[in-house]
């Protein structure tokens, strides 16, 4: 297993007695961050190197590893409370940090991590991690060091400080000790019947025909149960070659390792360009293949309207922010390894404030979430129906997954296609959404689809036979 321990440090240097800014540093505990770009050597396996506790972020064009907790950001109000955001954003962007990259297209060297709660309401927080290593699209690759006290961080102008950080990134990817698979057919329980399931979806088919609503998104639960402890690195990286067009994650929470595939974006910021891609409508691909689709999903008019509203709700967010806003006027296909979604590549320039300074990714996401993807319209009716109709709360599922950094960029993803695992369990939930021509028994079957997008990854080879509650 991989582990990280802040005992253990990378490596600890004492600052030359010719640098008094880093002595000021050390004796006034000041905090601090380095960050050095690595030499070229052995590759590092990022899932690996996550192992069992540290966060992973993997995308087509760059891969996050965070390890260790040097600072915590917290939301005691979570993202509802302007104040909070605000307030974690002034404290991660005053951090200082020597950074050799400085005025390259890698961004910002100091980052934090989050897996937030669906429930804008809930408190929450972010992590910014003691080591974080990121390798680039085009192969290069840093690491971002972060003492909350200035002390044991390497001399950034030292030219073999990277090359020792590399050894001792790939001695920790080495500790990692694999079990043989399990050989025992996975349990799987539902938290909830399916005719329950259905009942509730009936219940807001009627409320939104009555006028209460215009959508809702319902999402049930199943508990999976292996003969072993889960194996999360071999997990995330299984997934990874089965959804290579999705951002593949994996976050500590406190109801455990929240792990996924998701293929939405919520929003992204590179300095004033913003982007979003919402998915809403669904429909499977032929038993997993890669062959055509029917056309079936850009023609229905159910699948149409629940993509609209989640459309046309990021639009009015983010106009008012923007000089200039992209909307396609129809969707896209967007093709995973067994369903297909109706999608949206949303794009847009931002305005500045009074100060020339554009709105954080972590403000666009306190604004956006949760959209009508995962939620409804309007936000609150749905929300509170939400609460209603499903059997408990959805912690993590749904919430936003992702990272801003110091100056304000940064990605953050939907947390669907998801599960959360402790110990030899999982828990898997997919949510569907509703408006006024859905049929429940369709969509019970969809969300089985959604659970088997999981279970393949999961469990590879098993049949995915969710079982009923006890009566």
């Amino acid at each position: 297993m991989t582990s990280w321990s802040p005992a253990a440090p990378l490596i600890t240097s004492t600052p030359p007695s010719d640098a008094p800014e880093a002595a000021s540093a050390i004796q006034g505990g000041t905090p601090r961050a380095v960050r050095l770009s690595l030499p070229g050597g052995p590759p590092v396996d990022p899932f690996a190197l996550a192992g069992e506790s540290g966060i992973l972020l993997a995308a087509s064009d760059r891969v996050f590893v965070g390890l260790g907790r040097s600072l915590t950001l917290d939301l005691p109000g979570g993202l509802a409370n302007d104040a909070d955001v605000d307030a974690a954003m002034s404290r991660l962007s005053a951090l200082p940090c020597d950074d050799v990259l400085g005025g390259s297209s890698a961004g910002h060297a100091v980052l934090a991590f989050g897996a937030l709660p669906f429930l804008r309401t809930s408190p929450a927080s972010l992590v910014v991690p003691e080591l974080t290593y990121c390798r680039e699209g085009d192969g290069r690759e840093w690491v971002t060091l972060v003492s909350p006290d200035g002390t044991g961080l390497p001399d950034p102008s030292d030219p073999a400080a990277g090359a020792a950080l590399r050894t001792r990134i790939l001695a920790l990817t080495d500790q990692r000790v694999t079990a043989p698979p399990a050989v025992q057919r996975p349990v799987t329980e539902a938290k909830s019947s399916d005719a329950d399931f259905v009942q509730s979806v009936a219940a807001a088919v009627d409320a939104i025909r009555r006028g209460t609503l215009v959508k809702v998104v319902l999402a049930r639960t199943v508990e999976v149960f292996l003969a072993q402890d889960i194996d999360v690195p071999d997990l995330i990286a299984r997934w990874a070659e089965l959804e290579p067009s999705c951002t593949i994650f994996a976050l500590p929470t406190a109801a455990g390792r929240f792990v996924g595939a998701s293929p939405e974006l919520l929003v992204e910021r590179s300095g004033t360009h913003v982007r979003s891609r919402p998915l809403a409508g669904t429909i499977g691909r032929n038993n997993g293949g890669d062959g055509g689709l029917p056309s079936a999903l850009l023609e229905s008019a159910k699948d149409g309207e629940e993509h609209r509203l989640v459309v046309d709700a990021i639009r009015a967010e983010l106009a008012p922010l923007c000089t200039e806003l992209q909307v396609p006027e129809r969707p896209e296909l967007v093709h995973l390894h067994s369903i297909t979604h109706l999608g949206t590549t949303i794009d847009g320039t931002l305005r500045g404030d009074s100060d020339g300074t554009a709105p954080t990714t972590l403000h666009l996401v306190a604004r956006l979430h949760p959209t009508p993807a995962v939620c409804g319209v309007p936000r609150l009716a749905a929300t509170d129906l939400i609460s209603r109709l499903e059997p408990g709360p959805r912690g993590a599922y749904a919430g936003p997954v992702g990272y801003v950094d110091a100056s304000g960029d940064g990605r953050w993803m939907v947390g669907i296609r998801a599960l959360t695992v402790t110990g030899r369990s999982a828990t898997m939930t997919a949510g569907v959404g509703i408006v006024a021509e859905s049929d429940p028994s369709t969509e019970l079957l969809e969300t089985r689809l959604k659970f088997r997008a999981v279970f393949d990854a999961l469990a590879p080879g098993s049949v995915f036979e969710p079982g009923q509650p006890d009566a």
